[in-house]
């Protein structure tokens, strides 16, 4: 159980990272609106955060609430344990890359070669662990009745409309080990 919160755990790091620039070339609000953390964002309209929402953990941890048959839970943990084989060798990766990448930023001069090979293999990494996402989130649909996933999708926008709602509720967010403090402003 810890292996896997810590795989959530690294997992959604890697999705703020991903979102945090894309917020950045957002325009600025206009008007007297203050803007909330990812506000105007759809988070379930992006497809890693929906297959993460809607796939196998989500729907094993609202279990209850979806009335899962012994069948259906059977066949849930199964998928879930597929997902979490194939994530392990990729969360090892982006570890060792995101490592490479602080590396070379406090080098004193940026060798933007390397930077940009290092980027490359985290996009293909990022991919197939995003296809293995999916591929995990349908497999759900096709164990869900029509009904549950309805109540899944009603869980999961419900927890996504929390104020201060991370993408994957209740799992803590902690730093990546060997990443350092963020850098102070």
């Amino acid at each position: 159980m810890r292996t896997m919160t810590a795989r959530f755990t690294v997992t959604s790091v890697f999705l703020v990272l991903a979102v945090t620039p894309l917020l950045g070339q957002q325009p600025a609000p206009s008007g007297r609106q203050p803007m909330r953390p990812m506000a105007g964002m759809p988070m379930m309209d992006c497809p890693m955060m929906s297959a993460m929402m809607l796939g196998p953990a989500a729907a094993l941890q609202s279990a209850t609430a979806l009335k899962l048959s012994a069948d259906q839970r059977t066949r849930l943990e199964a998928a879930k344990r597929q997902l979490d084989a194939l994530s392990a060798p990729s969360m090892d990766s982006m570890r060792l890359i995101h490592a490479q990448l602080l590396a070379l930023a406090q080098q004193p001069t940026l060798d933007e070669h390397a930077a940009r090979a290092a980027f490359d293999r985290m996009g293909r990494v990022h991919t197939d662990m995003g296809l293995a996402m999916l591929r995990a989130s349908h497999d759900v649909t096709g164990i869900l009745t029509p009904v549950q996933r309805d109540s899944l999708a009603a869980i999961a926008k419900r927890q996504m409309s929390m104020p201060g709602a991370m993408p994957m509720s209740g799992m803590p967010m902690h730093p990546m080990p060997g990443a350092g403090a963020p850098p102070k402003h």
